[in-house]
């Protein structure tokens, strides 16, 4: 079996074209992480432009983050907040002076003010601040507990349970920008870079077969399209493990040389965004989780595009059945986070749904099943796994009664 994934893989994947595409998306990847880095990210104004006009801001933000990153203790938070009433009090009494000043951290008061306000004070004040607002969420779900418990609302009551189990002992002990994490977790181009990679792969792999008759070339085996079968499918596994490792060790290294990932032990609420997530594990792991996901949906897309291949004799249709499967699987993922039961239902089915966990997981979204509250994440895997065995049946079942076929025409030919 393993001599057979092994000549899957040379055959289906090891091509030059396929090489040579991979490399070109790593490449454009690459590029479009670093475009926003000169840039800026525009609208959101968070990551300002890398050029000499900011030069200064960023030597300010650089020499910062170094004497304040790590442990959040009195020392560093009273000279933030001294530090930001200085010279908010500068600006709101307008005492200050419009030209260049030398002894300023950027030149200019009012940039001082907003780069200390916008990268220092507000995420620490978010830090500090944070254990206090998350025991008034803990103080509601009791509330709430008491409430569906008199009321006998028993998926309300579960899910407020939920909320205090997950949600207790939480505190931020770390200052770090998290910012940019969120850029890595943010980032999807690489997703539309895979997905082509995974259709210009798998399509081909039955579809081939018949086009070159390779498949009379096992009829003198007695389990010969059975065991081909299953190379085709673990070698279509192992193809898109090594995709999404590519691709998703470029996307941290190429962040992390860029702007900087510090602080990969603290915990996922540390950021913002992610101030309501279920999750109480680090930044890390939850990119690891990331990766997981996306891992797990495109072995779907592929098997799904594996599926379209069985079905035709002729690569073209399945490509144009996969980019229409493709094209209705990221619609109806756009319902994840919607409140109508019946888009919910739509979005879990898709395996593209995976893909947007990291929106999933930034607050509580959970679904009612029999009165029981689970996250959307998880029954998105569920559905998806127990889809992944209904596929593995059908198409065990098409490529086999091909093969009943071909038998047939060759035991006429040979009458």
């Amino acid at each position: 079996m393993l001599r057979l994934i092994y000549y899957e893989l040379r055959k289906n994947y090891w091509k030059r074209y396929i090489l040579l595409t991979t490399l070109l998306f790593l490449v454009l990847n690459v590029l479009m992480i670093y475009r926003p880095y000169v840039s800026g990210d525009g609208l959101m104004e968070y990551f300002m432009p890398h050029t000499q006009e900011f030069e200064t801001e960023w030597t300010f933000y650089e020499e910062m983050h170094q004497k304040l990153d790590g442990k959040i203790t009195n020392e560093r938070a009273q000279y933030v907040v001294d530090e930001y009433s200085r010279l908010r009090e500068l600006v709101a009494n307008r005492a200050y002076s419009r030209e260049y000043q030398p002894d300023t951290y950027t030149g200019y008061i009012w940039t001082d003010y907003m780069m200390i306000t916008k990268y220092i004070y507000e995420p620490m004040l978010y830090a500090v601040e944070y254990e206090e607002n998350i025991k008034q969420v803990l103080d509601k779900a009791n509330a709430n507990i008491k409430f569906y418990t008199m009321h006998e609302l028993p998926y309300e009551l579960a899910k407020n349970e939920y909320i205090t189990k997950q949600y207790k002992h939480r505190a931020i002990y770390e200052f770090y920008d998290s910012k940019t994490w969120e850029k890595l977790f943010t980032y999807r181009l690489s997703d539309a870079f895979l997905l082509l990679l995974v259709l210009l792969g798998v399509v081909p792999i039955y579809v081939q077969e018949r086009e070159l008759d390779m498949d009379q070339l096992i009829l003198s085996s007695k389990n010969g399209k059975k065991n081909m079968s299953i190379a085709k499918l673990l070698s279509t596994i192992l193809y898109i493990a090594i995709l999404v490792s590519i691709f998703a060790i470029t996307n941290i290294t190429t962040i992390h040389i860029l702007y900087g990932l510090e602080g990969k032990d603290m915990p996922l609420y540390a950021l913002q965004s992610f101030q309501y997530t279920p999750l109480n594990i680090s930044v890390l792991q939850f990119y690891c989780l990331l990766v997981f996901f996306k891992f797990t949906a495109l072995v779907m897309v592929g098997w799904w595009i594996a599926f379209f291949s069985t079905l035709f004799q002729q690569v073209i249709y399945p490509y144009i059945l996969s980019l229409l499967f493709i094209i209705v699987g990221l619609f109806s993922s756009g319902y994840f986070a919607s409140v109508s039961f019946g888009k919910t239902i739509v979005a879990l089915a898709s395996p593209f749904t995976l893909l947007k966990v990291d929106g999933l997981y930034q607050e509580l979204f959970g679904i009612n099943i029999a009165n029981h509250f689970m996250l959307r994440p998880i029954v998105s895997l569920a559905v998806q796994l127990f889809t992944a065995l209904l596929l593995l049946i059908i198409i065990f079942r098409c490529s086999t009664r091909s093969m009943k076929y071909i038998k047939w025409s060759v035991r006429k030919v040979g009458e």
